[in-house]
């Protein structure tokens, strides 16, 4: 992968020298009853130009796509383990669940809850909202 790679970049370096070097033409583009002129070196850049922003785009969803994911992923486990955590103890139906303790932690961090509903020990967050990744490997 490493060579056909190299080759590429090769192969697209040297159509890049070529349309510089030999594009010294004029072409005419016309669109929307406008004509330009333009040398063809012009149209080449304007195509490269296109191709990057198309693949900024692309790159941008992607990663958008794999943080969902990876978000979705990390909730899921997340309640996996708090429906672990209460089968292996036992929860009766009156106390408080370990997800209402979860949810005062929350509104305590961003500060859209009481005061008095804040959890007496800090609580530790995962990074799941910063973007960063998590620090357990589920699986």
């Amino acid at each position: 992968m490493i060579v056909l790679g190299l080759i590429l970049i090769v192969a697209a370096a040297a159509a890049v020298i070529v349309a510089v070097i030999a594009g010294g033409d004029s072409v005419t583009l016309s669109a929307f009853d406008v004509d330009l002129d333009s040398p063809v070196w012009g149209v080449f850049a304007a195509g490269i130009a296109a191709g990057l922003l198309l693949m900024l785009g692309i790159l941008a969803i992607v990663a958008g796509v794999n943080r969902s994911r990876a978000r979705r992923e990390e909730i899921e486990y997340l309640r996996e383990q708090v429906a672990r955590h209460e089968r292996k103890t036992g929860r009766e139906a009156d106390e408080p669940e370990v997800s209402d303790w979860l949810g005062q932690a929350h509104r305590a961090a961003t500060g859209t809850g009481t005061a008095a509903a804040a959890p007496a020990e800090p609580t530790a967050h995962s990074g799941a909202t910063s973007g960063a990744s998590p620090l357990y490997r589920h699986g």
